[in-house]
C-alpha cells in the first residue's frame, strides 16, 4: 500500500472522490488533510476538499482551502466562482466583489464570471455598472434564461426593484422558447421545476410591489408548471385566494404524493393549509396542520437553546454603562443624517412603524436589510461578544469607527434614487432589521445620535404569530412553542437592560396594541421622538407605494384593523406548552 509521500496528488484525488461517493465522509477528510499537509499546491485537490469541509458545516476551513486553491499554480475559473459564491452565502458581499474582480481581470472573457460580477455589483449598489455589465452579457448569451434570471433577481433585490418585472418576463420568454426548440446550448431548456423557480421569484417580486393580482397569477403559472412546487402553495395562502380546488389538491398530495415530497415540502403544504384553513375561519383544523409544518422544519433546523439562551443573558456584561459611554463614538450635530433602528421579535408590528415613518418626507425606509449584522461578523468575529477578548475589540475606538463608516458607506450607496430629493439625502435612513436588538448596544456605541425603536407586541400574539408563520432561515426557535416562549423571555430582559441603560432620548419603546387602538397618538408620539414635524401623510401609511420585503408586504398596505389581537384566544388548549414556558395563565 502507498504512503501519503508516494502518492500523487492527482490518485489522492481519485481516491478521495470514491471515498465520498461511497459515503466515508471521515476516511475522505483524513486522506485530502493528511496529503495537503505535505503538499499544499495541488489545486483541484484543495477545490475537493474545501467542498468536503462545507458540506461538513466548517465554513471557515472551506473559505480557506478555496483561497488556497485560488493562490495554487494554474488555477480554474471555477475556483474563484465557488469562493464568491461561498462568501456570497455568508453576506460577505464585498468580499465576494473582490474575488470576482480578480478573476475578472484574470479572465476577462469569461462570461459566468461577468455575469456573477454583475450580480454583485448590484446588490452592493453599484447599481449602474451591474447593469451595463449585464447588457453586456446578454447580448452575447441571449438564449440564457439562466443568467437572465439572475439579472432580474439581483435586480428585484436592489433598491431600484421596478425593472425586475420586465426582466422576469425575458428569462420567461427565453425559458419557453428553450422548450420548444429543445434547446441544449448554451444551457438546456428548463425543467418545469426551473420554470417554477423563475415564476416564484416574479411573485415574490410582485408582491413587494403591492402588485397582488400579478403575484397570483405568477403563482398559479408556476403551479401549472408544477403543482408540486410546495412553496408556491404556502404563498398563494398569504394572498387569501384558497379555493376549493386548491384544498383538495393540496390535501392529495399530502395523502398520496408523499413519495415526491421532501420533508421541506410537506412543511410547505402544511403551512399553507393551516394559513388557507385559518383565513376561511376553521382554526381547529389550522391548528393541527401547523403543528405538523413546524414539526417537520424542526427535522431540519439544528437549534441549541442553552447556547441562545446564555448568549442573549450574557450580552449585558459586555455592555455596560461604562462601556457604552465612554467608548461611545463622538457625531457632529450638525450632521443631518442619521439612522432609525427598528428592533424587536419578528411579527411584532415593525412594518407598520417602518410604513409610518417611511411616510415622512424626512425618512426613508429601506427594510430589513442585513448590512449591519454582517459588518458586525466582518468587524469583530463570529459569536460577538461572547469570548474574553472581545472586550478589548469593544474598547477599539478605531474598529467602531471603521464598522460605523463602513455601514454609512454601504446604506447610502444602495438608496434608490427617489430617495435623494435635490441632492440630499433624507434627514433619517430606517433600518429594520428586528435582530439587531442583540446589537444595540453596539448601534448605541457607533451611532450614539440615533434613534432606536423597540417594536413590541403582546408576547401571546407576538408568539402565536411567529408559530403560524413561515420563516425560511435565520430563526431556527420559532418552530416550537416552548422554544418560542424561551426565547422571548430573553428577548424580553435583554430589551428591558436596554431601555434602561439608554438615554430616553435614543430609545423608545412602542407597543403594537396602542398603535392600532391610537394611531395618531402614537404616530405623533414617535414623530416628536425623532423631532421632526408632524404631517398627515402618516396617518395614511396604507397609501405609500413603496416596496415591502417582508411577510406584512399585504397587511400594512391596508387601513388600522384590530382582528390580529388575541387571535390565540381560541386556541388556549393547544398553546399549553406556551403559557407554561411564558409563565403566563391566560384569563
Amino acid at each position: 500500500m502507498s504512503t501519503v509521500k508516494t502518492q500523487t496528488p492527482e490518485s489522492v484525488l481519485e481516491k478521495a472522490r470514491k471515498l465520498w461517493q461511497q459515503g466515508k465522509e471521515q476516511q475522505t477528510y483524513e486522506l485530502c488533510a493528511t496529503y495537503l499537509r505535505t503538499d499544499p499546491n495541488y489545486g483541484p485537490l484543495l477545490h475537493f476538499f474545501a467542498g468536503v469541509l462545507e458540506k461538513q458545516g466548517n465554513i471557515f476551513g472551506a473559505l480557506k482551502h478555496l483561497e488556497f486553491a485560488c493562490k495554487a499554480p494554474n488555477p480554474q475559473n471555477l475556483y474563484y466562482l465557488d469562493l464568491a459564491k461561498l462568501m456570497h452565502k455568508q453576506n460577505m458581499y464585498l468580499e465576494c466583489q473582490n474575488v470576482l474582480n480578480v478573476a475578472m481581470k484574470r479572465d476577462p472573457h469569461d462570461v459566468e464570471i461577468q455575469a456573477q460580477l454583475a450580480s454583485i455589483l448590484i446588490l452592493n449598489g453599484f447599481y449602474d455598472q451591474g447593469v451595463h455589465l449585464f447588457t453586456h452579457v446578454m447580448t452575447k448569451i441571449p438564449a440564457d434564461w439562466q443568467k437572465w434570471n439572475l439579472y432580474a433577481h439581483s435586480v428585484a433585490k436592489s433598491s431600484r426593484p421596478k425593472q425586475a418585472d420586465t426582466l422576469y418576463d425575458q428569462a420567461l420568454e427565453v425559458g419557453y422558447a428553450a422548450i420548444k426548440n429543445k434547446q441544449s446550448k448554451p444551457v438546456p431548456a428548463p425543467t418545469p421545476i426551473e420554470l417554477s423557480r423563475i415564476l416564484m421569484n416574479k411573485a415574490d417580486h410582485l408582491k413587494t410591489m403591492g402588485d397582488t393580482k400579478g403575484c397570483e397569477a405568477a403563482i398559479r403559472e408556476a403551479i401549472r408548471n408544477s403543482k408540486f412546487f410546495a412553496r408556491a402553495w404556502t404563498e398563494l395562502a398569504t394572498l387569501k385566494v384558497f379555493g376549493n380546488n386548491d384544498f383538495a389538491t393540496v390535501e392529495k398530495m399530502i395523502k398520496t404524493g408523499k413519495s415526491k415530497l421532501s420533508k421541506s415540502d410537506q412543511q410547505h403544504l402544511h403551512y399553507a393549509l393551516g394559513l388557507a384553513y385559518m383565513n376561511r375561519g376553521d382554526g381547529k383544523i389550522a391548528m393541527d396542520h401547523y403543528f405538523k409544518a413546524n414539526r417537520y422544519q424542526r427535522q431540519q433546523v439544528e437549534y441549541n437553546e442553552e447556547s441562545t439562551l446564555g448568549f442573549l443573558k450574557n450580552i449585558p456584561e459586555f455592555y455596560t454603562p461604562d462601556v457604552i459611554s465612554q467608548g461611545s463614538l463622538k457625531e457632529e450635530d450638525d450632521d443631518q443624517q442619521q439612522f432609525i433602528f427598528i428592533v424587536g421579535m419578528p411579527r411584532s408590528g415593525s412594518s407598520l412603524l417602518e410604513q409610518i415613518l417611511d411616510s415622512h418626507t424626512d425618512a426613508f425606509g429601506v427594510g430589513e436589510i442585513r448590512t449591519l449584522p454582517n459588518l458586525e461578523k466582518r468587524a469583530y468575529g463570529d459569536g460577538f461578544p461572547s469570548q474574553p477578548q472581545h472586550r478589548k475589540l469593544l474598547a477599539d475606538p478605531k474598529r467602531l469607527n471603521m464598522f460605523a463608516k463602513a455601514y454609512r458607506d454601504e446604506v447610502s450607496r444602495a438608496l434608490p434614487p427617489e430617495a435623494i430629493i435635490n441632492g440630499k439625502k433624507p434627514r433619517y435612513i430606517v433600518d429594520k432589521m428586528l435582530g439587531n436588538f442583540v446589537s444595540t448596544g453596539l448601534i448605541a456605541m457607533a451611532f450614539p445620535n440615533s434613534k432606536i425603536i423597540h417594536s413590541r407586541r403582546d408576547p401571546l400574539d407576538t408568539a402565536f404569530s411567529c408559530f403560524t408563520h413561515f420563516f425560511a432561515d435565520g430563526h431556527k426557535y420559532l418552530c416550537d412553542l416552548k422554544d418560542i416562549g424561551h426565547f422571548y423571555l430573553a428577548y424580553r430582559d435583554l430589551m428591558a437592560y436596554w431601555e434602561e441603560t439608554l438615554p430616553k432620548e435614543q430609545f423608545i419603546t412602542v407597543d403594537y396594541e396602542k398603535v392600532i387602538d391610537d394611531l395618531e397618538g402614537e404616530s405623533r408620539r414617535l414623530i416628536d421622538f425623532l423631532d421632526l414635524d408632524w404631517q398627515d401623510s402618516c396617518l395614511e401609511f396604507y397609501a405609500n407605494k413603496r416596496e415591502v420585503r417582508t411577510h406584512s408586504a399585504l397587511e400594512v398596505r391596508q387601513p388600522i384593523y384590530k382582528s390580529s389581537v388575541e387571535r390565540w384566544r381560541p386556541y388556549q388548549k393547544e398553546l399549553t406548552p406556551l403559557f407554561e414556558a411564558l409563565g403566563i395563565t391566560p384569563e
